[in-house]
């Protein structure tokens, strides 16, 4: 009588039939990787907001950061309280910024208005003021975030919240 010899199925393919099995395994992977790299990286352009979907009204929540109201004074002393705000976004390419506050004692109410350009997920507003200087945002969700909004002369990053 014969010893039974064990022989794993690994071990009873010749040797280039098992490194053309662990090649194809690697091709695989390597493709899978790439699709989803692939994905990943296109997925930035397909889920950039659109006119439609960024066009709406927005409540003035922060101005640099902090919550609205807040009252910000300068070196001379001088006290400028942004109290609130809106901004409304239409789909046609048009805004309607309105601000209120108080600059010392004297109250104001203004409003800015324009046209304003979507790439991606930022937004370049240039106001019908042709003195006033265009100024940028971005949309992150369902707020805008806009930089450089001018207020009594001095620039601010201002932060709105959809509703």
């Amino acid at each position: 009588m014969q010893p039974i010899r064990l022989v794993s199925a690994c071990s009873a393919r010749p040797a280039d039939a098992r490194s053309s099995s662990v090649v194809r395994r690697l091709a695989v992977l390597i493709t899978l990787i790439l699709s989803a790299t692939a994905a990943a990286c296109g997925s930035d352009s397909a889920t950039a907001p659109n006119t439609d979907q960024v066009a709406g009204a927005y409540a003035m929540s922060t101005a640099r950061g902090l919550p609205v109201p807040h009252t910000f004074t300068d070196a001379a002393g001088s006290k400028l309280t942004i109290e609130g705000g809106s901004i409304a976004i239409d789909a046609n390419g048009t805004y309607s910024l309105q601000y209120k506050g108080k600059l010392n004692a004297m109250t104001f109410d203004l409003t800015d208005e324009g046209v304003y350009s979507l790439s991606g997920s930022t937004m370049t507003f240039v106001s019908d003021d042709t003195d006033d200087p265009p100024f940028s945002g971005k949309v992150q969700g369902k707020s805008v975030l806009v930089d450089g909004f001018k207020i009594a002369g001095v620039k601010f990053g201002l932060g709105f919240s959809g509703y």
